[in-house]
């Protein structure tokens, strides 16, 4: 991508879109903002057009990165587009998300129920995010009741993608 045009948002891949955001996030010094950002990224919306209509793309250099594209999204507008079909986990991923960028956190336990582990891992790590507390605290994967899982997952062929 070269770095003196600006490409639709639409264009980018969800890899690409999360960067981007990702490098937004970095560059606005918030936790909260960070986040928010960590749980949009957790989500399917990134490398969705419509999605991509609430996002504005910019240059800008970033730390530890250097110049790269990054991508500011309009949270209360994405809400509020009656167009843009939201699963379940997407709908409670960005409502978290918006609550993050408002600085009014919602009770994480009226949410975590409904998710799978791996979800559920990243609201927890967007919950570390917000406090700050990132590098201090983490919310590493495993245990022993999540390997008896996995090993009777194997057993049953669940998750097997090969």
């Amino acid at each position: 991508m070269r770095h003196d045009v600006t490409p639709s948002p639409a264009s980018l891949s969800a890899e690409e879109m999360c960067a981007a955001l990702t490098a937004a996030a970095t560059l606005s010094g918030s936790e909260l903002k960070r986040a928010a950002t960590h749980l949009v990224t957790s989500s399917g919306l990134p490398g969705r057009a419509d999605f991509a209509r609430h996002i504005t793309l910019t240059w800008a250099e970033v730390p530890d990165i250097g110049r790269a594209l990054t991508a500011e999204l309009d949270l209360t507008a994405l809400r509020a587009d009656e167009g843009v079909y939201l699963t379940g986990t997407d709908e409670k991923l960005l409502t978290l998300a918006l609550s993050y960028a408002k600085g009014r956190p919602v009770p994480l336990d009226a949410y975590l129920n409904g998710f799978g582990h791996q979800t559920a891992l990243s609201v927890l790590e967007a919950h570390i995010i917000g406090m700050g507390m990132e590098g201090f605290l983490s919310a590493a994967a495993g245990g022993p009741r999540l390997d008896e899982l996995n090993a009777l997952h194997a057993e049953l062929g669940i998750g097997d993608e090969q």
